[in-house]
């Protein structure tokens, strides 16, 4: 299996780990990642807004280098997912758009054909790997642990990207959770915003919207959150202490990268998954059933 890889961002910095994981977890599966070395930021949501067209030249030319290796392209981001299907629909649907960023390509050789299909690696798992396979690998269930989804935003909404799909209907983490061996809890926050974006401007936003989150899952007896998204790993993280200040009230929730999950019930060893780098300790699991490693 070889999918075009395009890590982003923040997996290649703030959260190095989640990086880390998806190369273990890709070679446990056999999977080839072939990771764009030249490809860009895709603008976060900040770029879109300023300059439109820039955004969608700046995105379609990420899926322009995957299909040059005649590859589709996976992510592990949900804004990255986001702005890479929002711009590939943008320009397929707008001949005149697509000319023009036709245009800026051929200045370095690059050709867009709307051929490569955007993915993320939560539904690569599901849709590519599949639910026999996964079965088939797992070393380790995670059966003694409740498990709390958390998807935030950019990977179900909005609709006219998605779908038109209503956001609260998706279980895909909960299938994969169930998978790997894991019980799932349902709460009222899981595909709440975690409110990342308005943190350039004022932390209040992301640690009140989030704490509500997290202490939603706490309450319904998770003893660890799981997301597919650095940004959402980054506020569930990262202020977690501000938001039990806020709250009056101890969290001490693990929220786990989604390649990390897998590879915890992969039999993939602790350290390789980088579980040593998050805020919020993943061995601290104090309540309940015993610690993840």
């Amino acid at each position: 299996m070889q999918i075009a890889f395009y890590p982003g961002c923040s997996a290649r910095t703030t959260c190095g780990e989640l990086l880390e994981a998806t190369h273990a977890v890709a070679d446990r599966l056999g999977i080839t990642l072939e990771t764009l070395s030249s490809a860009t930021c895709t603008g976060s949501r900040e770029i879109r807004a300023a300059d439109p067209e820039r955004f969608v030249a700046l995105n379609v030319r990420i899926i322009a280098l995957a299909e040059a290796k005649g590859l589709d392209l996976m992510t592990i981001c949900n804004t990255c997912t986001l702005n890479l299907i929002e711009a590939k629909q943008r320009v397929d649907n707008d001949p005149a758009l697509r000319a023009r960023v036709d245009r800026k390509l051929a200045e370095e050789g690059l050709v867009y054909r709307g051929t490569a299909r955007v993915t993320h690696f939560l539904w690569y798992l599901l849709e590519e790997v599949g639910e026999a396979r996964l079965r088939s690998l797992v070393k380790t269930p995670l059966s003694e642990h409740r498990i709390a989804a958390f998807y935030g935003c950019h990977i179900v909404r909005p609709p006219s990207v998605f779908g038109g799909t209503d956001a609260r209907d998706v279980r895909s983490i909960e299938t994969l959770a169930q998978i790997l061996g894991c019980t799932t809890v349902d709460y009222s926050g899981r595909t709440a915003c975690c409110g990342f974006h308005c943190s350039a401007q004022s932390d209040v936003i992301p640690i009140k919207l989030s704490g509500r989150h997290v202490a939603s899952a706490k309450a319904a007896g998770a003893d660890a959150m799981v997301t597919p998204c650095p940004l959402c790993h980054t506020v569930l993280d990262t202020y977690q202490d501000d938001m039990a200040r806020d709250l009056n009230t101890s969290l001490d929730m693990p929220v786990l990268h989604l390649p990390q999950l897998v590879g915890l019930a992969l039999g993939i060893d602790a350290a390789a998954l980088g579980l040593k780098r998050h805020v919020v300790p993943v061995q601290d699991v104090r309540r309940g059933p015993p610690a993840l490693p």
